[in-house]
């Protein structure tokens, strides 16, 4: 199964966590979190889902794991707090056409 992180080809890295569990090798760790660089200049065509996408990786296993954008972009303003070990998803596949 392929993923895409987001619609942007540049990956950014946007900061990192303060000390959470990782739910894989269960280590105390601060997750370095990315996220695709969009800058969108028209506005969003209908029938492409577009958005920025945040992902973490675990120092110690190597676990990629996705947070929601409104957390992503909480985080990316400084609130540290924004992204804590229940924000942690696991990534979805990307979607770049809707099914109707």
């Amino acid at each position: 199964m392929k993923y895409r992180l987001g619609n942007g080809k540049k990956i950014k890295e946007v900061g990192e966590t303060l000390e959470l569990v990782c739910p894989e090798c269960r280590k105390k760790v601060n997750f370095s979190v990315f996220s695709n660089d969009e800058k969108t200049i028209v506005p969003e065509f209908p029938l492409i889902k577009s958005g920025t996408v945040f992902f973490l990786v675990c120092p110690n296993c190597s676990k990629v794991y996705g947070v929601e954008e409104s957390t992503g972009k909480n985080f990316k303003k400084g609130e540290m707090l924004a992204i804590g070990n229940y924000s942690l998803k696991e990534l979805t596949e990307f979607e770049a056409f809707k099914h109707e």
